[in-house]
């Protein structure tokens, strides 16, 4: 215990993000692909599925299902966004998404630290009658 606290001391001396909670390295493990590493949320994986953006960078897009434009959805995304935050820390550059052509209600908030993008999203789906909440990671 003394040493994780002296650990945790010099990282702050370095001016690096300090984080105890066990979301941030599960985090960094799905960034690395680090083979059996998964997102949860309250007791909950995710889902999740690997994308390939135009600039060629590689995500990894988690998500969970809520009831439609439930609270649990929005405690839900308020509470990733604020874990990410913290997992990258005051360097990373945040920026809310403008507003999109989208049928059913959608918020962004992405995170960019050092050229490497993390993002959380809601997006109603009424036709489906579910709020999704995504998590997604670019991969190294």
């Amino acid at each position: 215990m003394i040493w994780r606290g002296a650990a945790a001391a010099l990282l702050a001396i370095a001016g690096l993000p300090v984080d105890a909670d066990p979301f941030c390295d599960d985090l960094n493990a799905v960034a690395d692909q680090v083979g059996g590493a998964a997102l949860t949320y309250a007791q909950r994986p995710a889902i999740c599925r690997p994308s390939l953006a135009m600039s060629g960078a590689r995500h990894l897009h988690c998500s969970w299902k809520f009831p439609y434009r439930s609270a649990a959805a929005i405690d839900a995304f308020d509470l990733l966004t604020a874990k990410v935050a913290a997992c990258v820390g005051p360097n990373a550059t945040k920026t809310k998404d403008q507003s999109v052509n989208h049928p059913d209600a959608y918020q962004l908030r992405q995170f960019n630290l050092d050229g490497r993008e993390f993002a959380v999203s809601l997006k109603d789906k009424g036709a489906l009658q579910q709020t999704l909440v995504f998590v997604r990671v670019q991969l190294r």
